[in-house]
């Protein structure tokens, strides 16, 4: 174990083959199960102060200064993800590997480490950033350390008139293995580009950065190197997953946002929440990205003053709890939690017309959810969704129990058709005036007055 704590001073040697060594001999013990994995895992007080003014005992002492040895080359993994690409991914691999232990994890949050995270992830150039994605995900895993990264922001330059993609550059994704955006001057080193209208750096939330970039990621030709960005980013499905975990951090998801990188204060007839990119992907051909994306609707879905976003259809709006004045648009999660659970079967016209307009005329090619998980998953949300009434009337009148009675027909697990059949008592159930009184008062429902531009409130 002392030779291999003896490699962690050539983590921060100027010379890269040095560096490059002494990592390739150490990511192999970063693994879970890697036995020697102690020599990186501090204990659980480690950076603390409590240990006060007085005489510490020899046993602790020593105890401290292993730790101030293992914080130490936590830091210098953490420098080393902005070395070249052949180090940067080691450097990556083993703080991955590293970040599920929450002291670990800890060390990590230092906010210059964290922008530069956040920034070279959504960074268009960066070919590590599904490996940045992973690890955001670790981090954010830990339920103590969410808060840290919601309240985090990001510098963004706008290049209003630069041909290249994107028309801004984040400044601080500075990085051996990405390159810099070909129209961006660096202020320290000139005037800014006034061809293409640099406009100062501003800040925007780190997490509408992540979800450009998760957007991005699901184009065209990523997937082959030929896209618009480096890196798909799945992974960044499990952070926004973990974001809505938290009641104080899911209203980051709810909040509506500019389009990217307009600055949050400046509202616009386009303003959605970050959910609505996000739950587009509930069939993605990657499992990780379906599922948190389903994992953000779930989570959302728990809480009752989330239910307005989640049920608004596309003719619908939400009314701000900040400002009941205001009217934005909502998510409508129902089609993108169907869908995963619908097949090729064929429906009866006044069924067929009863389902949201994009779930209607399935070609026979369409296939359900394979995994068991995510057809659960669907299924529980569809039940969160039942527990008031405005609910249980919106799946009653867009076809939900066609949808889960052709899913029950079919299905083998018998939990999921446990949940199906819950489902449907709530939905077939007679409702009395104590349940009817259970609305969603932020919803503002579509009228046949919407023609005129007109908006009511209807109880349903």
């Amino acid at each position: 174990m002392t030779s291999l704590t003896e490699l962690f001073q050539f983590l921060e040697s100027p010379n890269p083959t040095a560096r490059h060594l002494a990592l390739t001999n150490l990511v192999g013990h970063t693994p879970k199960n890697a036995p020697q994995r102690s020599i990186f895992i501090p204990s659980a007080l480690a950076g603390s102060s409590s240990l006060g003014g007085g005489l510490v005992p020899e046993k602790r002492k020593a105890g401290n200064d292993e730790d101030e040895v293992k914080i130490k080359a936590i830091k210098d993994l953490a420098m080393l993800c902005q070395d070249q690409a052949m180090i940067a991914h080691d450097a990556l691999s083993s703080l991955i590997n590293l970040s599920d232990n929450l002291a670990v994890a800890k060390n990590l949050m230092d906010r210059e480490f964290l922008v530069w995270l956040v920034s070279y992830t959504a960074n268009t150039t960066s070919p590590l950033s599904p490996l940045t994605s992973m690890l955001l995900s670790n981090l954010t895993s830990h339920p103590s350390l969410v808060p840290i990264f919601a309240a985090l922001t990001v510098p963004v330059v706008p290049l209003p008139g630069s041909s290249h993609y994107p028309p801004y550059f984040l400044p601080a994704a500075a990085s051996a293995s990405s390159t810099t955006h070909p129209d961006f001057r660096d202020p320290a080193y000139g005037p800014p580009n006034a061809e293409v209208g640099q406009e100062e750096a501003r800040e925007v939330q780190a997490v509408r950065a992540l979800v450009q970039a998760f957007e991005e990621g699901a184009g065209d030709g990523v997937k082959d190197g030929k896209g618009k960005r480096k890196g798909e980013c799945h992974f960044l499905a499990s952070v926004f997953a973990n974001i809505s975990m938290i009641p104080a951090t899911r209203s980051l998801l709810l909040t509506p946002q500019p389009p990217f990188p307009a600055p949050s204060s400046s509202h616009t007839d386009h303003d959605e929440p970050l959910l609505a990119k996000i739950v587009v992907f509930t069939e993605h051909p990657d499992t990780i990205r379906r599922g948190g994306a389903l994992g953000c609707i779930k989570n959302c879905a728990m809480d009752r003053g989330s239910m307005g976003w989640l049920l608004a259809s596309e003719h619908d709006r939400v009314r701000l709890p900040s400002d009941p004045s205001r009217t934005v648009r909502g998510v409508d999660v129902l089609p993108w939690v169907l869908s995963p659970i619908m097949g090729p079967e064929e429906y009866d016209m006044d069924e067929m017309d009863k389902l949201p307009a994009t779930l209607q005329f399935l070609p026979p090619t369409k296939q359900r959810e394979k995994d068991t998980v995510l057809r659960m998953m669907c299924v529980e949300i569809l039940l969160l969704l039942a527990t008031t009434f405005t609910g249980r009337e919106t799946l009653r009148q867009r076809g939900a129990y066609y949808v889960v009675r052709e899913l029950h027909k079919v299905e083998t697990d018998q939990a999921i058709k446990d949940s199906i059949e819950r489902l449907v008592g709530l939905l077939q159930r007679d409702e009395g005036g104590e349940t009817q009184g259970d609305h969603v008062d932020e919803l503002v429902k579509a009228s046949a007055a919407d023609a005129a531009g007109e908006m009511d409130v209807v109880e349903v």
